[in-house]
């Protein structure tokens, strides 16, 4: 999957001779790494370790517990490799209990890469390699389209002045090159037709789907379930909580009850299935209230692409691999495991 504002080759290997997590920096600058990991029911986290260009350290030692284990690396500041799987970190030394409610707790939330160690592997080296010199594919073609103006057009140009916190979809040409993004129960589009600036759709074609953005634009067309935009500026803006409980959605769940009805999260979206057939999509948001409840949530908020009806639920508890729902109002339960 694409990355924003950085590239990186990672190459890991599993070496059954040795013991633990080491990390090697094969980039052409200095590494500060960290890293979280689930110890029995408690996610942790722990950082920094400075890795000089060429060097190795092990930030966990002994024969590896897990399967999955998660990091984070940062230049000079900035990030070099992150990802959509949050943990509470902090600028200095740090271990962390714990990976929610970072920003009440004193903590910021950080955006850590998911690493895959294998079934049976002891000892883990994942090893970051810098790939700023590599060649990146040509971008699309684009479609005749009106001249862009020199500058950024001001607010109200294009339509209603419109600024909103978004998660980012997907990007993709088919003909024109467009994006989407999700707020509110609304799916946007913004198509590259020369009004909107060339940078806002390299930001978003090397983001993940689902990343949380603040966008700047202006609201040029809205329909029932979905709406037109004209964008000036998107940034990547900070995870809250609800950024991190719908990334912990993403992936392929089945019923407990009924394992043939079965979903797929990506991004924002939901993909139902029964038995393999299709059945429809929901657009999700995680929110504080649903259709007038309040108090209680957080709640999931999905909306039928199609007929546009709404369905509210209450998330009792999530994990990287079960989920429980209880179903507003009836106030059943639904239990949900993730297909690995």
């Amino acid at each position: 999957m694409k990355k924003a504002s950085f590239g990186l080759l990672l190459a890991c290997t599993a070496t059954p001779a040795l013991a633990g997590l080491e990390i090697c920096n094969d980039a052409d600058k200095s590494l500060s790494v960290a890293i979280g990991y689930a110890d029995g029911k408690t996610w942790v986290s722990k950082g920094w370790w400075n890795i000089d260009p060429g060097a190795c350290k092990t930030p966990l030692s002994g024969d590896l517990k897990n399967r999955y284990y998660y990091y984070r690396a940062n230049a000079s500041g900035s990030p070099f490799a992150s990802g959509d799987y949050t943990f509470c970190t902090t600028s200095s030394a740090f271990t962390i209990a714990g990976d929610t409610e970072c920003g009440n707790r004193g903590y910021e939330t950080t955006g850590f890469r998911k690493l895959d160690t294998g079934e049976t592997a002891k000892h883990f080296t994942l090893t970051l390699v810098n790939t700023s010199d590599k060649k990146s594919d040509p971008a699309p073609a684009p479609v005749p389209a009106p001249a862009a103006p020199t500058g950024v057009a001001p607010a109200g140009t294009y339509g209603e002045p419109y600024s909103n916190m978004a998660n980012l979809q997907e990007c993709y040409s088919e003909g024109v090159r467009t994006c989407s993004f999700h707020a509110d129960g609304t799916k946007f589009y913004v198509t590259d037709d020369g009004r909107t600036p060339q940078f806002v759709f390299s930001i978003m074609g090397n983001l993940d789907p689902g990343t949380p953005i603040q966008v700047e634009g202006d609201l040029e067309a809205l329909y029932d379930r979905s709406a037109d935009v004209v964008l000036r500026d998107v940034t990547i803006r900070p995870w809250t909580n609800a950024d991190s409980i719908l990334n912990r959605m993403q992936g392929h769940w089945y019923s407990v009850d009924d394992p043939n009805a079965q979903f797929t999260v990506l991004g924002s979206e939901r993909d139902n299935t029964y038995d393999g057939a299709i059945t429809g999509r929901d657009y999700l948001s995680v929110t504080d209230w649903c259709d007038g409840m309040e108090g209680g949530g957080p709640y999931l908020y999905a909306r039928e692409e199609e007929t546009g009806d709404s369905y509210c639920y209450a998330i009792d508890s999530i994990s990287d691999f079960e989920m429980t729902l209880m179903y507003l109002p009836r106030g059943n339960f639904l239990s949900y495991r993730k297909l690995d």
